[in-house]
């Protein structure tokens, strides 16, 4: 049984054990018998048609996922690296070698080798000059974005460089870029002002705030890509979140413990929780959902001597009759009920 269910069921004993005294004081030993209600004064609720969602509370980590390396392809001396949590676009600088800034490329593919004139064809010239078409140093037209290096690719180096403030030399040397899929969030600096380029420097994340859970694969059915949960951040607020990856292959951390499975969310609201950084966060997963079902709060429900449940329906100003009723999706402590129920009907609640 799902934990979420448990916890209703229990809350529903606790109070049946209540409601089996009222029916034997209310002479009412089955759901067709009527009941006079005296003058004690009586709390009611209305049969009310609603969604219900039972969900699952699982722990998760706000945050900007996992961090990446980013690996430098010249040599140096490491002259100034970018603030923690700074972000860094296309076209922006990654870190300082020597003085010279390292500038950040969208691209797959990792910068390799010096480009320039004379630079036998490959893929990653037509990546260089995408970027130097998107940065506007060059036109589609002109350049091609092809795998070949011609005088076109020359000029719109140059001006790329013009702008940085750097020798127009119409060249790139490996040092001078780094390739990565988009802008990232400096999350760490792994060398050191005035330590040595080359190999990692910083460690970065995607700019989106993104919410890891780590589930339990007991619950992988409830959860699949695309689908909505909601995110509930420290203090109370919550907002939504689209699950973007689910892992499929379940892992325990340590011998004896519940495998889990990966699960990644981002906020709809990227604003959402601004500041916070790796804090414990509570999503909720509907792992049952009923639409447009009559419902009534748990404490109407009342358990009949010849089992199962009823409601106390009030007929009058003195008067009431046991609904036997059968029992649906728990939610925020109403229930699904089917019988001979409408809605509006009011019902006795456990005071």
């Amino acid at each position: 049984m799902r934990r979420g269910v448990a916890v209703a069921l229990v809350l529903v004993v606790a109070g049946v054990a209540a409601g089996g005294l009222a029916v034997g004081t209310r002479n009412a030993p089955s759901a067709a018998g009527a009941t006079p209600t005296g003058t004690q004064k009586r709390v009611t609720a209305k049969v009310t048609t609603k969604d219900l969602a039972e969900t699952q509370d699982v722990s998760g980590t706000l945050g900007y996922g996992d961090t990446t390396p980013v690996a430098l392809a010249g040599h140096g001396t490491v002259t100034a690296l970018p603030a923690l949590g700074s972000v860094v676009d296309r076209g922006g600088r990654l870190a300082e070698v020597d003085g010279r800034p390292v500038t950040l490329f969208f691209g797959d593919r990792p910068m390799w080798r010096d480009l320039g004139p004379g630079a036998a064809d490959g893929p990653d010239i037509a990546q260089l000059e995408a970027n130097l078409v998107a940065l506007r140093h060059g036109t589609k037209g002109a350049l091609g974005v092809d795998n070949t290096w011609t005088d076109a690719t020359t000029a719109a180096v140059k001006r790329w460089q013009h702008a940085l403030g750097q020798p127009e030399t119409g060249a790139v040397a490996a040092g001078d870029l780094a390739f990565l899929p988009g802008a990232v969030r400096v999350a760490e600096h792994v060398a050191t002002i005035g330590g040595a380029a080359g190999g990692p420097v910083l460690k970065v994340t995607g700019t989106a705030r993104l919410v890891t859970v780590d589930l339990d694969a007991e619950y992988q059915a409830f959860v699949k890509t695309g689908m909505t949960v909601t995110v509930e951040l420290p203090g109370g607020t919550k907002t939504p979140a689209t699950v973007t990856s689910v892992g499929t292959v379940a892992q325990a951390s340590q011998q004896g413990d519940s495998p889990t499975l990966p699960v990644v969310a981002m906020l709809a609201d990227q604003a959402a929780g601004a500041g916070l950084d790796q804090a414990p966060v509570t999503v909720h997963v509907v792992t049952s959902a009923a639409t447009g079902v009559l419902a009534v709060p748990v404490g109407a429900l009342l358990a009949l001597a010849e089992g199962g449940y009823a409601v106390e329906v009030v007929t009058g100003p003195a008067t009431t009759r046991l609904v036997g009723v059968q029992t649906g999706t728990f939610a925020d402590g109403w229930v699904a009920v089917t019988g001979a129920l409408h809605d509006g009907d009011t019902v006795v609640v456990a005071a």
